[in-house]
């Protein structure tokens, strides 16, 4: 069995730019800290959107942290575990995406017509250079494993490919959803298959 990474990030990317402006955001996680909207011990928010395609705006929590991210060019939210994952790849991956989906989608709620995730494909990535070296070899190995979890989360099979080939970056993946299934489907699916049992 695979050794579970330390940290693990899922990140659904925007449709398209939207008139919300990475400033918007930090009221927004300040309320959710208020109103306790998303999962985990929520405990302050972070603004490095001064940082050309940095991490944009972090609401930092005890287990894990939900940033609107602007990292690579593409504005998104990404859930990043910091501790206490599951003892299985597949059940680490299904928290992961669980608690990012639950966060894009109260970010649609709340600014309706605007904000639209691309939930047919995720940037994964293996937060634990220890455990996961970014190399083909790396890829290779894990492909089978990582593929069978995320066909069980979505509910449908994916294409994966790595998001960088330079070894000094993270272990990252993309994932898709091959064929056409309508967003709304994916969602539905996502979510059904998300829910804790």
């Amino acid at each position: 069995m695979t050794i579970v990474p330390k940290r693990l990030a899922v990140k659904f990317n925007l449709k398209r730019e939207p008139r919300i402006q990475p400033d918007d955001l930090a009221p927004i996680f300040q309320r959710w800290i208020q109103e306790h909207t998303v999962d985990g011990m929520l405990i302050d928010v972070i603004d490095y959107k001064h940082v050309p395609e940095g991490p944009g705006v972090i609401l930092i929590a005890d287990e894990g942290d939900y940033g609107y991210d602007l990292s690579d060019g593409q504005i998104g939210l990404q859930y990043i575990r910091k501790r206490d994952l599951p003892d299985n790849l597949p059940d680490a991956l299904r928290l992961t995406f669980r608690q990012a989906l639950s966060a894009a989608r109260q970010l649609e709620s709340e600014a309706p017509g605007d904000l639209a995730f691309d939930y047919l494909s995720a940037k994964i990535t293996f937060l634990d250079r220890m455990r996961y070296r970014n190399t083909s070899e790396r890829f290779d190995e894990l492909h089978d494993e990582i593929s069978s979890a995320l066909s069980g989360i979505y509910g449908a099979s994916v294409r994966l490919e790595r998001c960088y080939d330079d070894p000094r970056f993270n272990f990252a993946l993309r994932s898709t959803v091959n064929g056409d299934l309508p967003a709304d489907d994916v969602v539905e699916g996502l979510t059904k298959n998300l829910t804790p049992v």
